[in-house]
């Protein structure tokens, strides 16, 4: 009963304020990422490019906003530098009611919203501040970028303290079985 509780998923209405209808393997996706959430456990959503991945997880930090759970404790977003205005406009298009606060350039301040956007390279150079605040949610997208265990962008990143992780990312193994470890150990440390 335990694995099947763990390894079942239920459909989970979409949350109240989301902008846009999910496909069925999005709205299972959402529904997996919420069941882990629930169940206290990190996820690693893997799915092809263009699939719809930020959208699932967009509906996620929605439903832990409408939860409450983001009153107290933000979201962290960290994403390649080239993706922070797509985040921006997809939060903007699809959850207006999800505030952005964005940790970049010269006056940035954490926290400041529900959830903040960050870039991969200030994560690693302010790793001790952010590692300062706990994070209700981490989430990495192009998570590709802590596919080395050794480097100090996946040091950095699992210094930051969240109760919870989610890892995106369409090609968790690029090289070898070891990055998809390195990402895992991210997500949820001390699982393999």
């Amino acid at each position: 009963e335990g694995l099947k509780r763990i390894t079942e998923v239920t459909d989970v209405k979409p949350p109240e304020g989301l902008q846009a209808t999910l496909r069925p393997y999005q709205a299972r996706g959402y529904s997996w990422l919420m069941k882990n959430t629930k169940l206290g456990l990190g996820s690693l959503i893997a799915d092809d490019m263009g699939l719809g991945k930020t959208l699932q997880v967009i509906a996620t930090l929605l439903q832990l906003k409408n939860d409450g759970e983001l009153s107290k404790t933000k979201a962290l977003v960290v994403v390649p530098t080239t993706l922070m205005t797509n985040w921006q406009r997809e939060i903007a298009k699809f959850a207006p009611d999800l505030s952005v606060g964005v940790y970049h350039g010269s006056n940035r301040v954490l926290p400041e919203a529900v959830k903040d956007l960050t870039p991969y390279g200030l994560m690693r150079r302010e790793t001790e501040k952010l590692a300062g605040y706990k994070w209700r949610l981490l989430v990495l997208d192009e998570a590709q970028a802590v596919k080395n265990a050794a480097s100090s962008q996946s040091v950095a990143a699992k210094s930051i303290k969240a109760t919870q992780t989610i890892a995106m990312t369409g090609t968790p193994v690029e090289n070898r079985l070891s990055e998809y470890w390195s990402i895992l150990e991210t997500v949820q440390p001390r699982l393999l």
